[in-house]
């Protein structure tokens, strides 16, 4: 069984579900449903006159089973708390923080099926040397 709640979290409102784990609940968020988009209401989705080749679909299951590995949330960060905590410990230490403008960078066109091309002969190089992938 699953229980399905609402709480407030940094000052919005969220609907979650709570549902056993072991010997654990575990507390998911989830959507509302004016939250939850139809595929056929999002721009720029491909549709059915987007066909995909015998090679494509080979090359992105090799990516993909290449790159596949178990989860291991230790080796996730928090990187924007880190650099939070970093600007706090600098402006109590009495150095002055300037925030300067993001430049912006100009977009670069990428080519998929050469790009997965290069993922995969570098993961195949990289197991060659005796590393898992």
């Amino acid at each position: 069984m699953v229980g399905i709640a609402r709480m407030v979290l940094r000052t919005k409102q969220y609907l979650c579900a709570i549902r056993p784990l072991g010997d654990a609940l575990v507390l998911e968020t989830l959507l509302y449903g004016d939250e939850v988009v139809e595929p056929d209401e999002l721009e720029g989705l491909p549709g059915d006159e987007i066909e995909v080749t015998e090679r494509e679909l080979k090359i992105a299951r090799q990516l993909i089973e290449s790159l596949a590995t178990d989860f291991d949330p230790e080796s996730y960060r928090d990187e924007y708390r880190e650099k939070v905590l970093e600007l706090i410990e600098r402006k109590a230490e009495g150095q002055e923080i300037v925030l300067q403008p993001a430049a912006e960078e100009p977009t670069k066109v990428v080519d998929l099926m050469e790009a997965l091309e290069a993922s995969l002969a570098a993961v195949k190089k990289g197991q060659k040397g005796g590393k898992g992938g």
